[in-house]
């Protein structure tokens, strides 16, 4: 097996595929391999793995041996099956699809993976073909008009229609914490590194890895740097402890990040 992904995704995934041919032969044509595998930002025990299954016909009745084969998997493998005509309509024009969340796949899922970052991912993504006993994998080739202009607006209305909330609803909830208390490192890395992503993508219209995100925003807000790295290497399994005042310097981050987007 010759592949461009971490080992581990790389054979969790051929086994994966192979054994989902088993048991829906004929369904997947071809799996795009999207988020952190694809971007080198992968980490064992820590990141699952995320996948566009692309699909010959309807699979209503292959859902059922499909959501086992998604909750035994390990790691997670997650994602969204999508026929190529719905892909080629975009985003916009699907309304639902079967998606695996966490190891959970719904039927008739809205939102989630149908967005426009969804679809730049698929051109820039790493393709697997289930070849006999084998999956040949190579650079996904998809080129989606529209996907340019799409995923700038879907980030800059992400940051202001959705996480201008958020940072609302978490100052309501540390309002009484003491500055020195723990608070949860999953909170905070989702407050710090989820906001400065979609900023790289408004900007560059590219998906960028969340570490190489944080770069960036470290160069830009330099105050933040410490928090920053904190973050990618709490991510990365080398574990932090975090504070309510961390935690309200996230929400300052991402204050700056909306603003960004408002500009």
């Amino acid at each position: 097996m010759d592949t461009p992904l971490p080992p581990q995704v790389g054979e969790a995934l051929t086994r994966f595929l192979l054994e989902q041919r088993r048991i829906a032969p004929g369904l997947v044509s071809r799996a795009v391999v999207t988020g952190s595998a694809a971007t080198d930002d992968w980490h064992d025990g820590v990141s699952d793995i995320d996948v566009v299954f692309v699909v010959t016909r309807d699979p209503v009745d292959d859902l059922p041996a499909l959501a086992t084969l998604h909750a035994e998997s390990t790691p997670h493998i997650d994602g969204v099956y999508l026929t190529e005509s719905e892909i080629a309509r975009g985003p916009e024009s699907v309304q639902t699809a079967p998606q695996v969340v966490e190891g959970v796949l719904v039927s008739a899922l809205a939102g989630g993976q149908l967005s426009w970052v969804t679809w730049r991912e698929l051109e820039d993504g790493v393709q697997g073909i289930a070849d006999g006993g084998d999956v040949i994998w190579t650079p996904a080739a998809d080129r989606h008009p529209g996907t340019a202009t799409g995923i700038v607006a879907h980030s800059r209305a992400n940051l202001v229609d959705y996480w201008d909330r958020i940072g609302d609803s978490a100052e309501a909830e540390l309002a009484d914490r003491a500055e020195g208390d723990t608070v949860r490192s999953e909170t905070v890395r989702w407050l710090v590194l989820g906001p400065i992503r979609l900023v790289e993508t408004m900007e560059t219209g590219r998906i960028v890895s969340k570490t190489a995100a944080a770069r960036a925003a470290a160069e830009r807000w330099p105050e933040h740097a410490d928090l920053l790295d904190r973050a990618v290497r709490d991510r990365a399994g080398d574990r932090q402890t975090f504070t309510t005042a961390d935690a309200r310097e996230s929400i300052a981050l991402l204050r700056a990040c909306v603003a960004l987007a408002r500009a």
